[in-house]
């Protein structure tokens, strides 16, 4: 089969017609596009006509949803107005952005559009660290996300960012505008910029080889630290890491612009809420079940993940519920919860996917303290909101602080912290600055020459939660932000915490930089929450 020349095609803003020098083909084009825009499945089966190779196929497709527009929200700074809440500008002026669950879709009109739009594909990162996708979504049969490694691609973010006296303005494009600038994400290391941008869907769990993968259906990566993950990722490819901080601010933008608030919790929790013990009620033998009392039961979450056991240490004259104890998870070793029915007037069976291993919930002893058998919660599985109605929100309900979401496509916030992999915290004669290393093959376990010291200083928190109030802002690394003030609460400001030794009496040091929150968190958690205590090998 041939394809069409398409190498010097160009869009316009107004007709969204493609202008090509094949004119033979240009009305081809033409009468079909308009139809294809808003038609996924037209739109698959055009790019697979018009486009052979996948990269191909793929730059076609986002290439159908430039705008070219100007989407902007305008935050007050915290001075002038202790609101979370933004204004929209330019082009997102008079758009509406609702998160969805399982059942109900919320509108959002920011979605399939420009910058917001993702195309899910199977893909991987070559050693020269381009991307090359393999199976796109609705293209072909191949595609996983099951058994392939599953990312969602974006056009490139171009930006401005206008800081003043009055707060800060962010506008983002799909189109180099005059004083815009590319996003980190896009840029190479010889500095040219890519026409999209790679994020994976899901969490790194492990693939049938053993090595991180982003599939989903499996128990993300636990216990990851700073220095562990760059070991981890380098046995899947020398151009692999974890999250890095210009993945965590491309998804910043479109969360910030789309939904117009700092809050973020206001709009899409996690599952940052969701730190709970119970204990069985009622002892069986040879079951996949835990009875516990209907009032625990009704604050769990069929769906979710949990484990079961008995600690096999104190913490003080009681059972530990630290989840790093492996008495919790011996019985059922993070498994999902398939249903939750009466047991009798006052207990509900609480039934779990074990795999078909039975066991007991009786109690056991440590020492002479009876410890009867748990049911602890546990960051959920990979793939929990596939089912979800649009590209942002939750399976269940998206403020419970119970349910993972999804943020246009990407999966996120299942209970875990997020480490950010090429920032490094330096504790300086009592100061800590961020230091990012822009090239994932030169991360390390100390602050080298490859990495870039930002340009303020991190505020100091005196190792309490602290709400940030102001996000600082280095123009030579502007993916990097942190709370350079802490006079905001859980309502007001970025509504998220911070949180940091204190640093007046701190040695010189290294910290890891642990975003977004875990099961525990609560309202600390959010977008811009961040842990900035412990050392890079803490997990």
């Amino acid at each position: 089969m041939s394809y069409f020349d398409i190498s010097g095609a160009v869009f316009n803003n107004q007709l969204r017609e493609l202008e090509t020098s094949d004119p033979v083909h240009a009305d081809v084009f033409n009468a079909v596009f308009r139809q294809l825009i808003n038609n996924d499945v037209a739109l698959m089966e055009a790019a697979s006509m018009f486009a052979g190779e996948k990269n191909k196929q793929a730059e076609f497709i986002l290439n159908l949803k430039r705008t070219g527009k100007k989407y902007g929200v305008h935050h007050s700074a915290f001075d002038v107005s202790p609101l979370s809440a933004g204004t929209r500008t330019l082009d997102a002026v008079g758009m509406v952005a609702q998160p969805s669950t399982n059942t109900v879709r919320g509108r959002n009109d920011f979605e399939g559009e420009s910058v917001f739009y993702g195309l899910e594909v199977n893909g991987h990162v070559d050693d020269a660290g381009e991307f090359i996708v393999e199976y796109i979504k609705g293209i072909d049969n191949e595609f996983s996300r099951t058994e392939r490694d599953t990312w969602m691609l974006y056009l490139t973010q171009w930006i401005n960012i206008t800081i003043d006296a009055n707060g800060e303005s962010l506008v983002i494009s799909d189109e180099h505008h005059a004083g815009f600038f590319p996003e980190g994400a896009a840029i190479r290391t010889d500095q040219t910029v890519r026409p999209f941008v790679a994020q994976a869907k899901y969490m790194a769990g492990n693939g049938s080889d053993g090595k991180a993968a982003s599939i989903s259906g499996v128990n993300a990566a636990h216990d990851q630290s700073h220095n562990g993950m760059i070991t981890r990722f380098k046995a899947k490819g020398t151009q692999y890491c974890g999250t890095t901080a210009q993945d965590k601010n491309h998804m910043d933008n479109l969360f910030e612009v789309a939904f117009a608030t700092r809050n973020s919790q206001s709009i899409m929790s996690g599952c940052t809420g969701y730190y709970n013990r119970f204990y069985a009620t009622v002892v069986e033998n040879n079951v996949e079940r835990i009875i516990i009392s209907k009032s625990d039961a009704n604050s769990l979450v069929v769906g979710s993940t949990v484990s079961i056991g008995n600690a096999t240490a104190l913490s003080g004259s009681n059972p530990t519920d630290d989840r790093g104890n492996a008495g919790l998870h011996a019985k059922a070793n993070r498994v999902i919860i398939t249903k939750i029915e009466d047991y009798d007037s006052n207990n509900s069976a609480v039934y779990v996917d074990n795999g078909g291993t039975k066991f007991s919930t009786g109690s056991t002893m440590v020492g002479s303290t009876e410890v009867k058998t748990t049911i602890v919660t546990m960051p959920w599985h990979t793939g929990a909101c596939d089912n979800v109605l649009g590209s942002c929100g939750s399976p269940n309900s998206n403020t419970s602080g119970k349910d993972p979401y999804i943020l246009f496509g990407v999966e996120m916030f299942l209970g875990f912290y997020e480490v950010i992999s090429n920032v490094i915290l330096k504790i300086s004669n009592h100061v800590m600055t961020a230091c990012i290393c822009y090239d994932c093959t030169k991360l390390a376990t100390s602050v080298t020459s490859d990495y870039v010291e930002c340009g303020y200083s991190i505020a100091d928190t005196q190792e309490s939660w602290k709400y940030i109030s102001e996000l600082g802002y280095d123009p030579e690394n502007p993916s990097v932000r942190h709370g350079t003030k802490v006079a905001a609460s859980s309502s007001t400001g970025y509504a998220d915490g911070q949180y940091t030794n204190k640093l007046d009496q701190t040695s010189d040091g290294l910290r890891e930089w642990l975003s977004g929150g875990y099961l525990g968190n609560w309202s600390r958690a959010g977008r811009w929450f961040a842990d900035l205590y412990g050392g890079l090998g803490y997990s």
